[in-house]
């Protein structure tokens, strides 16, 4: 007892001569921390654009899917786009020609049931941050969750509309933002 008594007495003497302070709250500087871009990479991926139902196996775009084409090139432009990836079919490859058109790049033909492959590709692209996907209705949500993303359910027939971006960080899915967007007649 009588040493719990002593360090009391001890304790107390050295905090009266050292003087007793709180602790003072020191607000830390707001940092901004800038993601850094070349570990990040964004990718747009869509259904192609408006066919009309039940005009063979390789539809051309309709009015309605041109016009949603110039659309999406022009609500992506400011962009800096590195590669674009299509399907061997017309509908596909129509819906990018505006974008390539006003980006330079031409369309790289992946095969439609491969998400996985076209996922690996997109991972392993050193030098581009910004992709654009043109997809089906029964592939776009096959690619998102191959890419790390959510489950979605397929695309119905007449939903041409969807606009999904995927965002990675070091090759790991960040988040996914579902929009619309429509075709500016």
């Amino acid at each position: 007892m009588k040493s719990v008594t002593l360090f009391v007495i001890l304790a107390a003497g050295i905090i009266a001569i050292l003087g007793f302070t709180q602790p003072t709250y020191q607000k830390q500087p707001v940092t901004n921390n800038p993601i850094d871009l070349a570990t990040t990479q964004l990718i747009f991926v869509v259904r192609h654009a408006d066919t009309t139902p039940n005009t063979g196996n390789n539809p051309n775009l309709n009015p309605q899917g041109q016009a949603r084409a110039l659309s999406l090139a022009n609500m992506i432009q400011d962009e800096e786009l590195g590669a674009i990836y299509v399907t061997n079919t017309l509908r596909s490859s129509q819906t990018a020609a505006p974008t390539s058109a006003a980006t330079g790049i031409s369309p790289t033909v992946y095969p439609a049931l491969d998400a996985v492959g076209l996922a690996t590709t997109i991972n392993a692209l050193e030098d581009t941050n910004t992709t654009l996907v043109i997809a089906h209705s029964n592939t776009v949500p096959t690619i998102i969750t191959a890419l790390g993303g959510p489950t979605f359910e397929d695309l119905k027939e007449t939903s041409f509309d969807h606009f999904y971006a995927v965002l990675l960080k070091d090759g790991r899915h960040v988040r996914t933002i579902q929009l619309r967007y429509s075709a500016a007649l």
